[in-house]
């Protein structure tokens, strides 16, 4: 590109998961929630008003702030920093704190978008390879960097990593570590208190999977202070329309009503796993709303990927080492993982 600059000739960009537009697919491939967001978000989205739109929204999300702080068991908003989406949070985390040519550390396999926000800044990405548990390798903790992606659980795994692991982690990295916890309404536990003990940490979420609200675009991250004053640097002046701090607000008053409709994606979660189990796939222990499904057998998982799709059953296949024997399958209503297995079973029996 004779416009562009030379750091981005090698970079393709994230690429996200398929949308398809028929409405009728059933759609199992980008990790939303089935369950519709709660009714007080959508009777807030109802009641934005025509002078919220007129004007310019609150630049800094001070009740949004506040809010998760007081149900995270922060001391105030300065301890909280919202973005479009987590994946804002993340560009943000890269532009904030990581000069170009600083190492950014992560796991492999993981997600794809930390070492494209990592190339886009012109930093070197460092990916541990973890364990054949897909946890962390004991290796792991001797590196350095200016900051760390480290997903808990981790995509597309769904795996966990133990939390005094995590925390040991963190109290001998010498750079920042992001604990990406996008998924972590479907785990067993959190480490939400961390970036209390540690001056180094920053633990994120996402409105995307739990709350229903991916097409919204809000992420919420904690971390001390002097770690959100710098961020607040950084930040796009309005990085939040109304509707996002409105709506966004109202899932926070109905919490209650999020972690009802995460534990019936749990108990669908191990339903599938059993099932899946039965009909001869590896399912790796996920806490999170998807799993990822190994296939030894014939036809190949890319085989299965294709055939589910011609079935208008949409999965997640990546084509990358020690991934391309499985499929990440999101969890879906129960009728629709009903018609996965389906499926399943004539193909691959």
């Amino acid at each position: 590109m004779k416009y562009g600059r030379a750091l981005l000739n090698d970079v393709e960009g994230y690429v996200p998961g398929e949308q398809p537009k028929d409405p009728d697919v059933i759609k199992l491939n980008t990790n939303e929630n089935p369950y519709p967001p709660s009714p007080m978000a959508l009777e807030a989205l109802r009641h934005v008003s025509a002078d919220a739109l007129r004007k310019y929204p609150d630049p800094l999300s001070m009740r949004l702030r506040a809010r998760w702080a007081e149900l995270q068991g922060y001391a105030g908003p300065e301890w909280v920093i919202a973005g479009n989406g987590m994946d804002e949070l993340l560009a943000m985390a890269v532009r904030t704190f990581v000069d170009p040519g600083d190492g950014i550390l992560t796991t492999w396999p993981t997600y794809t978008l930390y070492e494209t926000l990592a190339r886009l800044h012109g930093a070197r990405v460092e990916a541990v390879e973890l364990d054949d548990a897909f946890q962390l390798p004991e290796t792991f903790y001797g590196h350095g960097g200016r900051l760390c992606f480290l997903p808990r659980p981790n995509a597309p795994t769904g795996v966990c990593a133990p939390r005094q692991d995590v925390e040991r982690f963190c109290s001998g990295f010498p750079g920042l570590v992001v604990i990406d916890e996008a998924y972590v309404d479907f785990a067993d536990d959190d480490c939400m208190d961390l970036a209390k003990r540690h001056e180094n940490v920053i633990v994120m979420r996402t409105f995307s999977k739990s709350f229903s609200l991916a097409g919204l675009r809000l992420g919420l991250a904690v971390a001390q202070p002097g770690i959100i004053a710098e961020f607040l640097k950084t930040k796009d002046s309005y990085n939040l329309n109304a509707v996002t701090q409105a709506v966004g607000l109202a899932a926070l008053n109905d919490y209650e009503y999020m972690k009802r409709n995460a534990a019936r994606v749990v108990a669908t979660r191990k339903r599938v796993t059993a099932a899946l189990e039965g009909l001869g796939f590896v399912v790796t222990p996920s806490q999170s709303n998807f799993v990822l499904a190994r296939w030894g057998g014939k036809p190949e998982a890319r085989t299965v990927f294709e055939r589910l799709k011609e079935r208008r059953i949409f999965v997640r296949y990546f084509d990358v080492p020690r991934l391309r024997d499985a499929l990440r399958i999101s969890i879906g209503t129960e009728q629709e993982m009903d018609a996965l297995i389906a499926a399943l079973r004539d193909i691959v029996q």
